[in-house]
């Protein structure tokens, strides 16, 4: 997205948020300075990550304002990869009363992207490292109608629904969503810390920044800023300029009440390298506010 394109969003947003059906409310004296700190750290992300390779949506994690983007057709559905994980658990939950099995990973053997495998884990250390072999065994106990009405309940609507297990933990092109919905389909789940099912995926994404494959956020932030939730993942490649897949990370900080959310998609890498980029951009973002 262009700076001007970029402004106009920003004046569009700061336009209709103050939108009210009565009687014009007095002026928010608050308002000017938030919007120029907007724009600020729109400038900044701009200037500091110019890489063609690199898209980007910046949200107030508090309003869902949108606060920086540079992502061509944001709106257009694609494969998201392993950030479709969190919502396959939550279907697999809502039908086990929300109690998650534990699994032995054993690597390729189980279709799992590390070759020596993850070993015993449970719902948790699967979101941290993004194990494939966990999500696989849980997919294969989720219709492909049960996943696609949690993600229409996080706003979501997917393209192409596939049925196969690898499908519905985000492999290959089957399910697509377009960056903009899976920004906010994260955003209510982290509304949703709380609720059955989810604490235990919020608690991976906390894991993930800490030691699986977003650590690279919270190293990125470092102490005393660090303490974000991450996810990760990996997708086809659909750039003209085909490389064998691109990464992505989705960033929520600070874990508890988070003030933003960061989506990044990262051309040619994979997704715990995406989580390096975001973790740089994040750390330039709360230096500027």
């Amino acid at each position: 997205m262009s700076k001007l394109g970029i402004a106009a969003l920003l004046l569009l947003v700061a336009g209709t948020s103050g939108f009210s059906g009565s009687s014009p409310a007095a002026p928010d004296i608050a308002a000017p300075s938030a919007a120029l700190q907007q724009q600020s750290t729109a400038r900044l992300l701009e200037q500091r990550f110019p890489e063609q390779d690199l898209s980007y949506l910046l949200l107030d994690a508090r309003t869902g304002d949108l606060i920086a983007a540079r992502w061509e057709n944001a709106s257009q559905p694609v494969p998201m990869g392993s950030l479709l994980k969190p919502f396959t658990a939550l279907a697999y939950g809502e039908a086990h009363s929300f109690h998650y099995p534990e699994y032995v990973c054993r690597g390729q053997a189980g279709g799992c992207w590390r070759p020596r495998g993850h070993g015993r884990i449970g719902i948790s250390e699967a979101v941290a490292h993004s194990c494939n072999a966990y999500f696989r065994a849980l997919a294969a106990q989720v219709p492909a109608a049960d996943l696609s009405a949690v993600l229409a309940r996080y706003g979501v609507n997917a393209a192409d629904p596939a049925d196969s297990a690898s499908a519905k933990i985000g492999v290959g092109k089957g399910w697509k969503v377009s960056p903009l919905a899976m920004a906010r389909a994260y955003l209510a789940l982290a509304s949703r810390a709380g609720d059955p099912g989810a604490e235990d995926l919020a608690a991976g994404m906390l894991l993930s920044a800490r030691l699986g494959t977003g650590s690279a956020v919270d190293s990125a932030l470092g102490p005393p800023l660090a303490g974000a939730r991450v996810k990760t993942g990996t997708a086809p490649c659909l750039h003209s300029r085909r490389l064998p897949g691109d990464g992505y990370a989705v960033v929520l900080y600070p874990a508890e009440s988070p003030r933003f959310l960061l989506l990044v998609q990262v051309h040619g890498v994979p997704g715990s390298k995406a989580a390096v980029t975001a973790g740089r951009m994040m750390r330039v973002v709360l230096d500027g506010n």
